[in-house]
């Protein structure tokens, strides 16, 4: 049988938590930045390539555009934007 846990174990576990789910979400939004980022640079292949990609993806136009711009395209300048 495991001890029962004091405070500080809790606290502890508690810190380890939140650290874990820290880097889920830093890994997460960094995986969505270089899909979206990937898939901007797919559907500027060709004419006609971002409704190809919405059909691939399963959704609308609509939503690849809102994605991209929200994630923003690695050709664009960061600092460009802030201007």
């Amino acid at each position: 049988m495991t001890p029962r846990p004091d405070d500080q174990a809790r606290a502890e576990l508690r810190d380890l938590v939140a650290q874990a789910s820290q880097r889920r979400e830093s890994e997460h939004e960094r995986i969505e930045t270089e899909f979206w980022q990937e898939i901007d640079r797919l559907q500027r292949r060709y004419h006609g390539a971002q409704q190809d990609v919405a059909n691939a993806l399963d959704v609308k136009r609509n939503q690849i555009l809102r994605q991209t711009k929200r994630y923003g395209s690695a050709d664009q300048d960061p600092a460009a934007d802030n201007g």
